[in-house]
């Protein structure tokens, strides 16, 4: 560590109650039989990375390292971090905990940490310059963000309601932000969105490289305050979050609109009959609960927002089975695609996938349908690799491919 006082780092990153956190685990086992991780070969989980950084800051151990003369506690960090950069972030740790270890937080607050103290993945380096420099983790030109918008579909300069895509969405795969205009267009919302849209910054701030970033947050806030925003719909499981959780901490207050998944603002169209679906021949939907749009926001949103609201439009489709997987909701297993590690380990994220796609297969599924473009990419790369009949699709597509024509 070229001798930088970790307790002085520690204390600019942890908050006192994930202090007390790191001695509150029990070491019952239970984070590590829910890690996706764990499960996919890794040794490594929740419970030995708080025992790990537990280690690095107790008085005992840097007294024991200094007397002995062994780099114990840089031995440590290495793992430790190593460790980290294989999570992807989903929160089943928390959910199990017998101890209520809010654990997302806490792995976000050990990775800004461990950026100051110089363990620095050079796949994260480059994406998080990347976001800083171009506004986006892919690094297109400004002018494709907003390329995909089809002609004729009118986008209003202000407007009580507003559409945040996002970048996967707008870069990556703008067949579903297509989808989602033509549902507002269909049943006559009036909307607007930001002049310049950027990244909402969510891998910045899940990988503690956020700092340089705030500038460009606080320009959107003031943006699509000038533009009268009450409501602002989000196409992105992962944008939903930074934007609920992680905005209102860089603009120091409350945000001057509300957050709202772009399902549940259907779903108000299906109850005031703005938009209907038309019949269709038997079709068995199974449901992916995305981390960031469930558990990680059911606290926030509530379990109708979070879990509800997409359920409620599949079975609001005429012909439309819903499956279930065995863990739903706030139990449901990560698509495996989170926390960066699709950029760090692709081959890890297509090993955690494969398990979701093969329990679609035997439930005889024709559809995996989730509300998360970085989880349909994952799934529909597993899925190919597997070969797999099955389709993916954002549910925000189904939608739109079940309606009726105005």
């Amino acid at each position: 560590m070229g001798g930088q006082d970790i307790r002085k780092i520690w204390s600019r990153h942890f908050s006192p109650l994930q202090m007390l956190e790191l001695d509150a685990c029990t070491r019952c086992q239970e984070c590590v039989d829910a890690c996706p991780v764990v499960r996919a070969g890794y040794p490594d989980g929740a419970m030995e990375r708080i025992a790990g950084w537990r280690r690095l800051v107790t008085p005992k151990t840097r007294i024991l390292s200094r007397l002995t003369g062994t780099p114990i506690v840089e031995d440590g960090e290495a793992a430790l971090f190593s460790s980290l950069f294989r999570c992807t972030s989903c929160g089943a740790c928390s959910v199990v905990c017998e101890s209520g270890i809010a654990t997302v937080p806490l792995w976000e607050s050990i990775m800004g940490a461990g950026r100051e103290m110089g363990f620095l993945d050079p796949a994260i380096e480059q994406m998080a310059r990347t976001i800083i420099d171009k506004k986006s983790p892919y690094g297109d030109p400004r002018a494709d963000r907003v390329a995909w918008i089809p002609a004729g579909i009118p986008v209003a300069d202000a407007a009580p309601v507003a559409l945040f895509t996002g970048c996967t969405v707008a870069f990556r795969q703008p067949e579903i932000g297509q989808a989602a205009l033509r549902i507002l267009a269909k049943s006559g919302t009036e909307f607007c969105m930001v002049q310049e849209e950027s990244c909402c910054g969510s891998f910045l701030f899940r990988t503690g490289s956020s700092e340089e970033y705030a500038g460009t947050i606080r320009a959107m806030i003031e943006d699509l305050r000038a533009r009268g925003v009450r409501t602002l719909l989000v196409t992105c499981a992962g944008c939903l979050k930074t934007i609920t959780v992680d905005w209102p901490r860089v603009y120091g207050k409350e945000l001057p609109f509300v957050t709202m998944p772009f399902t549940a603002f259907v779903r108000e169209l299906i109850r005031q009959k703005k938009i209907q679906f038309r019949p269709t021949p038997h079709l068995r939907v199974v449901y992916h609960d995305p981390c960031h749009a469930g558990r990680h926001l059911v606290h926030h949103l509530g379990p109708d927002l979070a879990f509800e609201a997409p359920r409620d439009l599949l079975r609001a489709m005429p012909g439309v089975e819903l499956l279930e997987y065995e863990k739903n909701r706030k139990n449901q297993v990560c698509c495996g695609a989170g926390g960066g590690t699709k950029t760090r380990d692709p081959e890890l994220a297509i090993a955690i996938a494969k398990e979701k796609i093969s329990a679609a297969d035997r439930m005889d599924a024709g559809i995996l349908a989730s509300v998360c473009p970085f989880c349909r990419r994952n799934l529909e790369d597993t899925r190919v690799i597997v070969g797999s009949s099955i389709e993916v699709l954002d549910l925000i597509q189904l939608v739109d491919r079940m309606m009726d024509s105005p």
